[in-house]
């Protein structure tokens, strides 16, 4: 079980929690601008440094608190850029982000984010690593309790018989298993997740998905993955966020995916539904390819 202990999840890791003000308990009603991109751009100048280009023009979005997200388009339509505004590892050129009415304008611990390749200390174990992260964001829990917070996250990825296997050692699945949960024991507000499986090989990646979906219906954390892959897209998500093509990328349509939870592969491949889905993503892709 895990400890009632509650992380500091102000943008300054170094704020003491007396000084924050009571958190509102949730009312039960979900919060639809929960996460809000608001007219979101992204301008970056070109090689020569002559003029600039609009990667992302007017990213536009409201997502509700709970929702699973995927964000899904050709390679160059900004959605690792989209992601990374978000995580506030780069800045915004117009618009605004806003996480649970506070405005995103940097990096913190109330987001967690987890890389296509995970990046973590190799000469550390899988629990020290995790536990860097815990020992910022409970600076007021015990030691016991970080203590069970990590093992907790480690053990629900399926590394309970590997906390003390050092990450150096680690197959790249291993490896990228401590980034989930490094990211989950954080109890961040939002979960961000660029392309997490892209490097691993596709009986991996399956199983990873799997992982993932578990933990999070444990958490229901607010999530959002970019994605190549189509099947993960629907697999995973409340709605797929399809983007045109950069540069000027916009979402061009979303697609609202209702299929029971919890989901699993096999189940996902049976449902009627699912190749409707697929289709329909697939053909917008296609449109753009063309269009392109």
């Amino acid at each position: 079980m895990l400890p009632n202990v509650r992380p500091n999840t102000s943008n300054d890791w170094s704020l003491d929690r007396s000084a924050l003000k009571p958190v509102k308990e949730d009312s039960g009603r979900p919060n639809y601008r929960y996460l809000e991109f608001s007219q979101l751009s992204k301008t970056y100048p070109t090689p020569d440094g002559n003029s600039t280009v609009k990667v992302v023009d007017g990213f536009d979005l409201r997502v509700k608190k709970g929702e699973f997200i995927s964000i899904i388009g050709h390679s160059g339509c900004g959605k690792s850029t989209v992601l990374s505004m978000a995580a506030g590892l780069n800045s915004i050129s117009e618009g605004a982000i806003f996480l649970d009415n506070r405005e995103v304008d940097a990096a913190g611990p109330d987001r967690g984010v987890v890389f296509q390749a995970p990046s973590l200390f190799p000469w550390l174990t899988a629990f020290e690593n995790v536990m860097l992260g815990v020992d910022k964001v409970y600076p007021h829990a015990t030691r016991s309790e970080r203590e069970d917070i990590v093992e907790y996250y480690l053990t629900r990825v399926g590394l309970g018989d590997s906390l003390q296997k050092k990450a150096g050692a680690m197959s790249n699945g291993m490896r990228q298993r401590v980034g989930i949960a490094r990211a989950f024991a954080l109890s961040p507000k939002l979960l961000l997740l660029d392309e997490p499986f892209g490097m691993l090989d596709s009986l991996t990646r399956w199983e990873l998905q799997e992982v993932l979906m578990e933990v999070w219906e444990r958490t229901h954390v607010t999530a959002l993955i970019v994605t190549h892959d189509v099947d993960e897209a629907i697999l995973l998500a409340d709605r797929v966020i399809m983007m045109t093509n950069g540069p000027h990328a916009k979402i061009g349509k979303i697609e609202n995916i209702d299929l029971p939870r919890p989901r699993s592969r096999k189940a996902l491949l049976s449902h009627p539904d699912y190749y409707r889905y697929r289709e329909s993503i697939l053909r917008f892709l296609s449109d753009c390819e063309h269009t392109h």
